[in-house]
């Protein structure tokens, strides 16, 4: 069951890097709107990996939530998720009104 909700993952982690990437390359990405919501993107992406980078640490360490052994694997899960969080902001950005 792990096995596939894993592969699952890897599946939406993939399909939201190739929107990212084809937003970045296309020719709205490459404007000044497309610009400013790649750079609104990227701050809110290293301010969450920042403080979920943190969170972990100290789950570890002080709550013992789970062993250290499994630190590489849930970093790994975090860091790529956030192409999924990246993908629907982009999308939510890409798609506002009165931007």
């Amino acid at each position: 069951m792990s096995n596939l909700l894993f592969i699952i993952l890897m599946i939406i982690i993939i399909f939201s890097q190739m929107y990212m990437f084809r937003f970045d390359g296309s020719e709205e990405g490459k404007d000044e709107r497309g610009k400013e919501i790649q750079r609104k993107r990227n701050n809110l992406l290293y301010g969450i990996l920042y403080l979920g980078i943190i969170l972990v640490c100290i789950l570890v360490d002080m709550f013992d939530v789970f062993q250290v052994e499994h630190l590489p694997t849930v970093l790994l899960m975090f860091v790529l998720s956030l192409s999924i969080i990246g993908s629907i902001y982009t999308y939510v950005l890409r798609n506002r009104r009165n931007y």
